[in-house]
């Protein structure tokens, strides 16, 4: 299945990808109606572009008490708007921070990888996104990811 990567090494916080996810979706720019998340680290000036892994198997497809969330038959988990209550549980349970509620409709907002052409890795100026085919069905957790790139940059032991 096709993911979007992210090369934290690379990442300079511009968000351009953010904007570039919201204004694609709601034609309004906006990190609060982006699909892509960027986490800002602001002791070791570290920023984490955070973006939906349609994990499989995926613990917030299972507590979703309307089951609202379903899987394309290409692997992409997205939100079936007509059942969605809004709860936010998805919110709760993804491990990754992935998921945020649009601040209107309370409907989570899920990368769709724009149907194949994510615009925020085209748009990445950087190119700390990369969209490619890859078999690892979890991800590493952001919490993981951060400790690797400290330890990388020798910040820690």
């Amino acid at each position: 299945m096709k993911r979007i990567l992210v090369n934290v090494d690379r990442c300079s916080g511009c968000r351009l990808c953010e904007m570039t996810c919201s204004f694609r979706h709601e034609n309004a720019f906006g990190s609060s109606i982006s699909r892509i998340i960027v986490k800002k680290e602001d002791i070791f000036g570290f920023d984490l572009p955070i973006v939906c892994w349609h994990c499989d198997p995926c613990s917030v497809m299972e507590s979703c008490p309307s089951k609202a969330l379903e899987r394309r038959a290409e692997g992409l988990i997205f939100v079936n708007e007509k059942k969605c209550v809004g709860c936010g549980k998805c919110l709760k349970t993804c491990i990754m921070g992935a998921i945020r509620l649009h601040p209107r409709s309370h409907i989570p907002l899920i990368c769709d990888q724009c149907d194949g052409k994510p615009q925020c890795v085209e748009k990445c100026p950087t190119k700390a996104l990369a969209y490619i085919e890859t078999e690892m069905q979890q991800p590493k957790l952001p919490t993981k990811i951060l400790e690797e790139t400290l330890r990388r940059w020798r910040i820690i032991a």
